[in-house]
């Protein structure tokens, strides 16, 4: 029986123009992603998981980045209202996959929400207020759990996600200076310095980590905590401003 669900849809032709303010957005290598994404999907199957390809969304440059279509909650999924007009086919066309799993819902404006944004914990959400997410998102969210909704601000970089991962426990990987850590203090944080930013973003599948390749100290310091870590090739996505969780909704 599979540990999980993860929902993928590979890089399209398009690619290259994805929304990204990386310095090296302009030297994407489609090809290069492609091989990536297998890996990635190779290392989704070896955690456990089953993995449901979605259909490919050629003429969507940002498409392979699934996980800010949906949040997946206990009982429902969210649709997520993204700000980005060029983006919100994206949470159409993946809109019929969810289905099959649970209820899925929507917030009304001005709501804006990001998937990449929202860092599920046990008993509390942390919602990133970024350039994509807005605070009516995290007050309208509260309605559709039990679980505490906290207002996390992002002040540099795209998502929370991108600067945060929840471990298990109370353990948390932070890059303190993309931020504001005023409510995650209480959490065990293995803080990253800013050369070792990217890896702040990683997969937490059971006792598995998977988590972008090249950053040996950090991975170091997950092990330490008794996770397996998975190092992944992820230069592509990264020139796309995406991580590792971006390329999945896990289920």
């Amino acid at each position: 029986m599979h540990a999980f669900t993860a929902l993928v849809r590979k890089p399209g032709p398009k690619f290259s123009q994805a929304l990204s303010e990386h310095p090296q957005k302009n030297s994407i290598h489609l090809a290069t992603a492609l091989r990536q994404h297998e890996r990635y999907v190779a290392a989704l199957k070896e955690a456990g998981g089953e993995v449901v390809r979605l259909p490919p969304q050629d003429h969507l440059p940002d498409a392979t980045f699934v996980e800010d279509t949906a949040v997946v909650l206990d009982d429902k999924i969210l649709l997520c209202p993204m700000k980005k007009s060029s983006r919100r086919e994206e949470v159409q066309s993946i809109a019929p996959a969810l289905k099959m799993y649970r209820r899925c819902v929507t917030l009304d404006s001005p709501a804006t929400l990001d998937g990449g944004d929202v860092m599920n914990t046990p008993d509390t959400i942390f919602v990133g207020i970024s350039k994509r997410t807005n605070l009516a998102a995290a007050a309208a969210l509260s309605k559709l759990t039990s679980k505490k909704i906290i207002p996390v601000a992002v002040t540099k970089g795209l998502h929370l996600k991108s600067a945060a991962t929840f471990l298990a426990d109370n353990f948390l990987i932070i890059d303190p200076a993309r931020i504001d850590v005023a409510n995650l203090r209480h959490f065990d944080c293995i803080e990253v310095a800013a050369s070792e930013s990217y890896s702040a973003n990683c997969l937490v599948l059971g006792n598995a980590v998977l988590m972008p390749a090249g950053f040996p100290n950090v991975g170091e310091k997950i092990r330490a905590r008794g996770f397996k870590t998975v190092e992944l090739e992820m230069s592509e996505f990264e020139k796309a401003d995406g991580s590792v969780t971006c390329l999945s909704l896990i289920l």
